[in-house]
């Protein structure tokens, strides 16, 4: 019998013994009340003790379900990422310019870079939106990533039209925006280590000035297939223009959007497209204003994140960095994302411990953040 039942059967032999016999009345009803309710605080701390050290099976079967899931299976299950890959698809369809609409469609629908002859091995709803431990890279991550950058675009467009009466042509801003980090297509989610890795034929990157060393990498991937295609070179321009910006790296001691160019048509084998200084199109700024603005989700949101799904593993039993451990980083972050977790960091006065437990809430139900696979 548990200490509780105890309890409660010692209450009621003493009611009865009370209307038995009238002499109990002279007794002091404190000395045998409090003992008995003693017993019984005492029952409930020992149950709450086992609750706390013991991991319910429940979330255990949780646990293992979530190093079952695929990247492909997190984003299609998160209500964040699908939403996100279906508002980015609803402003691709808004594009006016069908030539244009109708090539972003086929570079998201249909990815190929047939410039290096490789075929997509995962879909862009489930690719990520930088290397492993970066910005966004989680599944779902590129989605999220270029939804956001397309809205604070769209936004300056409207403010560029309030302040100085200008109508920027915002099929370019857009089909630039959602092409810039095509190339993420191919960084991979390897399941085995449960990182993001690159396939061997990719591009190094490389470059050795600091404000901008995006030679070579996921750009040349984009580049290369665009000139491949012969797409139009306002088009390239728009895209290439997030990692480069128009005046302060056009080229510099071999470096710069027009070396990036040229590097991508030699593996095109195409003639290399030229950005004219006097030609440079005030659209593609607002493509670079917006994907350069990276210091807070790559250093502060993303670490943070990192970290503290590094403590919760370690708190579950999860060896750190291990399969098991990152999957669980994949998981929470493509049901809620990394700026959530450090807006409930920073709302509760930057005490870890908040950040904590919402991660926890996560685990313990992620129904609210997910939808039905279709």
């Amino acid at each position: 019998m548990s200490i509780f039942s105890q309890a409660l059967a010692g209450l009621a032999r003493l009611s009865s013994f009370q209307h038995r016999f009238v002499f109990v009345k002279k007794l002091n009803a404190n000395r045998l009340v409090r003992p008995l309710c003693a017993a019984i605080a005492l029952g409930a701390s020992l149950v709450s003790a086992g609750a706390q050290t013991a991991p319910p099976a429940s979330l255990q079967q949780r646990l293992q379900a979530i190093f079952d899931m695929s990247a492909e299976d997190m984003a299609a299950t998160s209500a964040f990422t699908k939403r996100a890959y279906e508002a980015q698809l609803a402003h691709i369809y808004r594009i006016q310019n069908k030539q244009i609409r109708d090539i972003v469609l086929e570079f998201v629908l249909n990815p190929k870079a047939t410039a290096f002859e490789q075929a997509a091995t995962q879909s862009w709803l489930a690719s990520p939106g930088s290397g492993w431990k970066s910005h966004h890279a989680y599944p779902g991550g590129l989605s999220v990533h270029n939804l956001e950058w397309v809205e604070v675009a769209l936004g300056w467009s409207d403010t560029w039209e309030k302040v100085y009466g200008v109508k920027l042509d915002r099929d370019l801003i857009v089909a630039g925006l959602i092409l810039h980090d095509w190339g993420k297509l191919w960084f991979l989610f390897d399941d085995g280590s449960g990182k993001i890795r690159e396939p061997d034929w990719y591009p190094k990157a490389w470059g050795t000035k600091a404000n901008w060393k995006w030679m070579g990498g996921h750009g040349a991937v984009l580049y290369a297939e665009l000139i491949a295609r012969g797409i139009p070179t306002d088009l390239l321009f728009s895209a290439a223009s997030a990692h480069f910006d128009p005046y302060w790296a056009l080229e510099k001691d071999g470096e710069g959007m027009n070396p990036a160019l040229r590097e991508a048509a030699e593996i095109a084998k195409k003639p290399a497209p030229v950005v004219k200084p006097e030609e440079r199109m005030a659209e593609w700024w607002l493509v670079t204003f917006t994907d350069e603005a990276w210091s807070f989700s790559t250093m502060v949101a993303a670490r943070f994140a990192f970290e503290l799904l590094e403590e919760t593993a370690k708190d579950l039993g999860l060896k750190p960095d291990s399969r098991e451990a990152n999957k669980l980083a994949w998981f929470v972050l493509s049901r809620v994302g990394d700026f959530k977790i450090y807006e409930v960091y920073q709302k509760a006065g930057f005490h870890r411990e908040a950040a904590q437990q919402f991660v926890r809430s996560v685990l313990d139900d992620p129904a609210p953040y997910e939808v039905p696979k279709r």
